[in-house]
């Protein structure tokens, strides 16, 4: 059964979440904590499955953990859900380049919550038309006849045209499943496509900062 680990900075809402997903018997609750630092050290006892966590905790900003379980991590690590009192698209494309993997606002139902948890345990990530704009912009590239296939598919910091072609229906407005339907391909492929658009976008600032640091 896939563990789960709570980082929310409201002392009031861990018990309620921790019901919700234990109710579910699909996945299981092991730890909630309210810092970073509380964090940091469950995570050295063994990492979860899935890290469900706020953006900012009692003692700051998450956005440096999610760093360190990307930078340090020899596997993929926890799979990350940034959970948000209001949908703010700045603030999750933040969270998205930091580490996260999928989101789940406060005011959508519990059905959500579960329904997320269920996504980013199938290796899948959601994106909205704002985000998939952002990220078209950010990987845009001047000269893209360099690049043949080969070379999209094993650089990590170049998007493939089927990476690009997801982000460009959804910036238009599809959802995964009518993207899917459209091209006669499954719902959790191009989900995984988001996945790995992500992965891409979290590999380049890895690079950035080591970059920085090496410097």
């Amino acid at each position: 059964m896939p563990s789960v680990v709570l980082l929310q900075r409201d002392h009031e809402a861990s018990p309620r979440l921790r019901a919700l997903i234990d109710a579910t018997e699909t996945f299981r609750v092991r730890d909630e904590v309210h810092t970073v630092e509380q964090a940091r050290r469950v995570m050295r006892q063994g990492s979860p499955d899935i890290l469900v966590t706020d953006l900012r905790v009692q003692d700051g900003e998450v956005e440096p953990l999610l760093g360190e379980l990307r930078r340090h991590a020899h596997t993929q690590g926890p799979h990350v859900l940034v959970t948000m009192v209001s949908h703010d698209d700045a603030l999750l494309l933040e969270a998205l380049r930091a580490g996260a993997d999928g989101y789940w606002v406060h005011t959508k139902t519990h059905e959500a919550l579960i329904g997320a948890l269920e996504q980013l345990w199938r290796g899948e990530s959601p994106i909205s038309p704002t985000i998939a704009r952002q990220l078209l912009s950010h990987f845009r590239r001047p000269d893209t006849r360099r690049y043949d296939t080969m070379t999209e598919a094993l650089d990590p910091l170049v998007l493939t045209g089927l990476e690009q072609e997801i982000l460009q229906w959804v910036a238009q407005g599809y959802l995964v499943d009518e993207i899917a339907q459209q091209w006669h391909a499954s719902v959790h492929s191009v989900a995984c496509g988001i996945r790995r658009v992500y992965n891409k976008l979290q590999f380049e600032q890895r690079a950035s900062t080591l970059s920085l640091h090496a410097a």
